[in-house]
């Protein structure tokens, strides 16, 4: 029985913290040395950043003419890189608005579910302020099932489909659905704004066939065409962003080398060995956190990513960095927004109104979020469904795979 007890007692904890704990004590002396040596990147990049302000058109000049040889994406500057501009809040009184905005899930096809079959589920949240207009909070799923779903053609062969896949037609999705409601909203003449949870730029597109791109970007288009016309503009919010677009141009501005031909002069180093990573790593948010106050925006860049250089002009992805109460967020916005300075106002502006409306994060996009996510017993409940759907229809032989009734059941 002691045996048995101590079977069961073990067979429940995934975790032995005691072990764990062991291996955690190393994490605060790392913490410590990389706090160092973070403070000596940050004054680097904070020096190169000064030199690039006070010669403007010599680090254009040099980002343009390396930009064929380095081995990251840069960005482009659009407007003077010591632009700090103050974004102003709406004052509802005065101005009547609409957000839209749009987060997604998905529970990804299994081979040892009751079905093969993936669901795409968007959360999406429309807040008027100053209107009669009476909240929407909506859930819209999309279940694919069919052999097409899950075997696309793509150039003449079905080919499976994976993460990727299914991430970048949840992202379509989302937008198709945003647009569809924001323009709905649009027809009555009033101000709105489309936000999405996250970037505009489809980083996996890269991995598909040609044809797939081709039909991706056609889609893209069709919205981003749908929402000019309209006069909504559309802002991708991304918190604790990564992005190190404005750090890879420092990289290139402290090059020793004449031409950047970061293969040639550098093949044989470790990337924390090049001349240029006295900048890096470093994120652009941590270097705004030294430059931006409080409501305050960066320059415009326009990125310089791959996958972006697919994209029409007019579509092709800029961004700016916002530093709210809570965090410096990168906010994402095609090309015909910025060039449309009056929309291009309004959209930052109603940025901001979100973010302080939802203490330190968009409220919208918070309530699409809690729309969207999928949880445990949501996707339990979802293959019930299916399960109790197929046995009506007097479909036979369904069950889960041994794996998953075993992961289900345990053994005790």
């Amino acid at each position: 029985m002691g045996t048995l007890f101590c079977f069961v007692f073990y067979g429940w904890n995934m975790l032995d913290f005691i072990k764990l704990s062991q291996l955690v004590s190393q994490v605060g002396a790392d913490a410590a040395r990389e706090k160092q040596d973070f403070e000596r990147v940050m004054e680097c990049a904070q020096a190169a950043f000064r030199t690039a302000q006070a010669s403007p058109q010599k680090f254009e000049d040099r980002l343009a003419e390396n930009a064929p040889w380095v081995l990251w994406p840069t960005a482009r500057p659009l407007e003077p890189l010591a632009l700090r501009a103050t974004v102003p809040a709406i004052e509802t009184k005065e101005k009547k608005w609409t957000v839209v905005a749009v987060d997604g899930s998905q529970i990804m096809p299994s081979h040892h579910e009751v079905h093969n079959c993936y669901l795409l589920n968007a959360g999406l949240a429309r807040i008027s302020y100053g209107l009669p207009l009476a909240p929407l909070l909506l859930s819209e799923p999309r279940l694919h099932a069919r052999p097409d779903d899950l075997y696309p053609l793509v150039d003449r062969r079905r080919v499976h489909i994976d993460e990727l896949y299914v991430a970048l037609e949840r992202g379509l999705f989302e937008l198709e659905l945003l647009a569809e409601q924001a323009c709905a909203v649009a027809l009555h003449g009033e101000s709105v704004l489309a936000l999405v949870d996250g970037s505009l730029i489809p980083w996996s597109v890269e991995k598909m066939s040609s044809s797939y791109q081709e039909n991706y970007f056609a889609r893209v288009e069709a919205v981003m065409t749908k929402l000019r016309l309209a006069e909504v503009p559309i802002v991708g919010y991304i918190s604790h962003s990564r992005s190190a677009d404005l750090i890879n141009c420092l990289r290139v501005s402290v090059c020793p080398y004449e031409v950047s031909h970061c293969r040639q002069h550098c093949a044989e180093l470790n990337e924390e060995d090049f001349p240029c990573s006295q900048v890096w790593p470093l994120s652009d948010r941590s270097l705004y956190g030294k430059i931006l106050a409080k409501n305050e925006r960066s320059s415009a860049f326009a990125s310089g990513a791959s996958a972006v250089k697919l994209m029409p002009v007019a579509d092709s992805t800029c961004f700016v960095y916002f530093r709210g109460a809570s965090e410096i967020a990168r906010l994402e916005l095609p090309r015909w927004l910025f060039d449309d300075k009056k929309l291009f106002a309004f959209a930052l502006s109603a940025v901001r109104t979100q973010v302080e409306k939802g203490q330190g994060y968009p409220v919208a996009l918070a309530e699409a979020h809690h729309l969207a996510v999928i949880k445990g017993p949501d996707r339990e409940r979802f293959f019930q469904l299916i399960t109790d759907r197929m046995v009506s229809l007097g479909v036979g032989q369904i069950r889960v795979s041994p794996k998953e009734s075993q992961k289900r059941s345990g053994f005790v």
